[in-house]
């Protein structure tokens, strides 16, 4: 258990099950994922912009910008 004091001096305690909780590693497990999987696609649009080539050598062609 950890003592606290709150911003009016009350004091409370955080529990261990509080500290670290299956929801909260959830979220960060998610969050990872999510994070991965918008590199991946930062990275597919880069090599798609490259295949491409400049935007304006082929008019029929567009290049989405980010």
């Amino acid at each position: 258990m950890l003592e606290q004091i709150d911003h009016r001096g009350k004091r409370f305690t955080i529990d261990d099950d509080d500290v670290v909780d299956g929801e909260r590693i959830d979220r960060c497990r998610r969050a990872d994922a999510l994070e991965r999987r918008a590199q991946q696609e930062i990275r597919e649009l880069e090599r798609a912009k490259a295949v491409a080539g400049p935007t304006g050598a082929n008019p029929n062609v567009e290049v989405l910008d980010r």
